[in-house]
């Protein structure tokens, strides 16, 4: 695999994030005292569901697992990515002028 440059689209100005304080705050208001029956019941570890009512991340399957078990779309925490200005990114990536080239007429 080459280690050049990835050819991609522009970066954003803000990456995307997942809001798990939300997520937390919803789930904190859930569960009841055990917090192991309900984690047992949603199929995760007790300390999972601490961290996320911490406000901390896990991985994705047990986002998923907690927001089936809230009835939520585990969309509803995502924030997308913010796209930069289009005013400051660049059109074309070649503008066609090089020193190298510069002077010899294109044959073709």
């Amino acid at each position: 695999m080459a280690s050049g440059p990835h050819l991609c689209a522009p970066a954003a100005s803000r990456l995307a994030t997942y809001d798990y304080r939300a997520l937390g705050r919803l789930l904190r208001a859930r569960l009841e005292d055990d917090g192991r029956v309900c984690a047992a019941e949603i199929g995760v570890c007790a300390s999972d569901l601490s961290r996320i009512c911490n406000g901390q991340s896990v991985s994705a399957p047990k986002v998923i697992a907690v927001c089936d078990w809230l009835k939520l779309s585990f969309r509803a925490f995502y924030d997308p990515p913010q796209a930069s200005d289009p005013e400051r990114e660049t059109q074309e990536m070649f503008h066609g002028k090089s020193t190298e080239t510069e002077g010899q007429a294109d044959v073709g």
